[in-house]
């Protein structure tokens, strides 16, 4: 079976256990996910929400703070960020639009914002991760988590829907539609725009590359320098010169484009 075909059951499976709330069975799967109503029977919350809870308007609670943290630095020790590439439903999203973000209008305008901005712009999910899920919360009791998009996909929008007529929006929610727009937009035209660029929970996960006990191997001595990998590569990253590179989510893609076989799944250094 190939590893797309592999990877593509593995989203699905993830994506149905994440949502078995809603038949009300009481899981905790959806907690890994960055899920926040979606999943309202579960026996825990978004890591997220749960670290701005942690220290809102500076009250700050440790064990609820290490709590994501720990669990996250865990597996991403020894997964790396491949919970993006094979488990987050906003990942199985952003597959799908893959397709519309490779067509020829997309292709021009990234090709007009130069490949330094483009660099830059990739650290302001580290930004949102201090800044609006520590930092605001901490002082001003704002949360990323009022405005998130993904939030406003799986959690406001489907229970606007079941509950029409009663549901009552927070004050934040016509910021919160404006980021979501922009959200869509994005997708559609940067190819995992959302984890390229501005996903808090990547952030968190993304460092743990460069010592995770899985990771992507190339052997540089034999690359043929084809760039076949590099156009597979749905987070731009060049595979051929990277060096466990925070920002791989270990889909595999590269590995299948290949002609070679030289890159591969490695355990270990």
């Amino acid at each position: 079976m190939r590893l797309q075909i592999k990877r593509l059951i593995s989203q699905f499976i993830s994506l149905v256990f994440a949502n078995l709330g809603a038949t009300g069975i009481k899981t905790g799967f959806c907690y890994p996910f960055f899920y926040c109503h979606a999943c309202p029977y579960a026996s825990a919350g978004c890591p997220l929400g749960i670290m701005e809870h942690a220290v809102y308007k500076g009250k700050i609670s440790f064990p609820l703070l290490l709590y994501p943290v720990l669990l996250f630095s865990s597996i991403s020790s020894l997964l790396g960020r491949a919970v993006c590439g094979w488990i987050c439903p906003i990942g199985l999203l952003q597959r799908a639009t893959s397709k519309f973000s490779r067509n020829r209008l997309s292709k021009y305008l990234s090709m007009k914002i130069p490949e330094s901005i483009k660099s830059k712009i990739r650290y302001v999910k580290y930004l949102n991760l201090i800044v609006l899920v520590i930092i605001a919360p901490y002082f001003v009791g704002f949360m990323f988590t009022d405005i998130c998009p993904v939030g406003f996909l799986v959690g406001t929008i489907p229970i606007g829907i079941l509950n029409y007529g009663k549901f009552t929006p927070n004050p934040f929610f016509p910021l919160a539609l404006v980021v979501f727009v922009l959200f869509i937009i994005l997708i559609f035209f940067s190819e995992r725009g959302w984890c390229k660029y501005f996903c808090p929970l990547g952030a968190l996960m993304a460092p743990f590359n460069k010592i995770s006990l899985l990771h992507v191997y190339v052997d540089k001595e034999k690359c043929i320098h084809c760039n076949k990998c590099v156009e597979a590569c749905p987070m731009g990253i060049d595979v051929p010169n990277m060096d466990r590179s925070p920002e791989c989510i270990l889909c595999g893609r590269c590995i299948e484009a290949c002609p070679k076989k030289i890159i591969t799944y490695r355990v270990g250094t």
